[in-house]
């Protein structure tokens, strides 16, 4: 029971992250720069307010209290806390070697296999509803990944992205390892949805971890976007990665 203890707060942290760049994936880099205000909606808990600030080589995601600061070209991750008025940084290698021991743990553990979910191929299928967020007209599309990652997307043509953001999201999740086959599928069906997802519906369950919610677009706002939105702000103190080997 202790060893299985241990294997889950060790694999829960980590699987934290996983999910968190999860989320961040499912915000394309749009064609123009974007502020992106959502309304998100857990199965359990309060509403919250989501920001997306988008350019064509970073993304910010704020709820408020914590940013994360994604940048596309390189995969590194910023994340900050502004209650404590703190942030650190996360390479690729660092997750890389952080997902090696849940790699290890699959291979060696069925159980946790089962518990993560089975590999398989993505499935995409096109709804037959519409709908309108923030004043965009949107398209229902539905995208299972494994069998234990559910989404409804409703996506705005009128929001177009590069289709190289795919690209370079399949080379962040090639740090995985053998977990990567669970996401780059699902970055090679994206390419074929038209448009930035207004409305995001997603039901998961990983390591008992609960993370089902609807993400709803509230207002959008085309325009250039301050470089200084994606840098820790004035005084916040860095600390060391929990990623970093010790």
């Amino acid at each position: 029971m202790g060893a299985m203890t241990k294997i889950n707060v060790r694999t829960r942290r980590i699987l934290l992250l996983v999910v968190l760049a999860l989320a961040v994936a499912l915000a394309p880099a749009a064609a123009d720069d974007l502020k992106i205000v959502s309304k998100v909606v857990p199965e359990k808990g309060k509403p919250t307010t989501s920001t997306q600030y988008i350019t064509k080589t970073k993304v910010l995601t704020s709820d408020g209290r914590y940013d994360t600061v994604f940048d596309v070209k390189t995969g590194s991750m910023v994340h900050i806390d502004h209650k404590k008025k703190e942030y650190y940084e996360s390479s690729l290698e660092e997750m890389r070697a952080a997902l090696e021991e849940v790699n290890k743990m699959l291979e060696s553990n069925p159980m946790l296999e089962r518990m993560l979910g089975q590999a398989a191929e993505v499935e995409v299928r096109k709804g037959s509803d519409t709908g309108n967020y923030a004043g965009y007209d949107c398209q229902q599309y539905f995208m299972r990944l494994g069998n234990k990652m559910e989404f409804e997307l409703c996506t705005a043509p009128d929001l177009e992205m590069p289709i190289e953001y795919y690209d370079a999201r399949k080379m962040v999740y090639a740090a995985m390892g053998p977990m990567a086959s669970r996401f780059e599928q699902m970055f090679d069906e994206m390419k074929k949805i038209d448009g930035y997802a207004v409305m995001t519906r997603i039901d998961t369950t990983v390591m008992g971890m609960n993370a089902s919610s609807v993400t709803e677009a509230i207002e959008v706002v085309k325009g250039p976007i301050d470089p200084d939105v994606f840098d820790p702000p004035a005084g916040y103190k860095k600390k060391k990665s929990p990623y970093q080997n010790r």
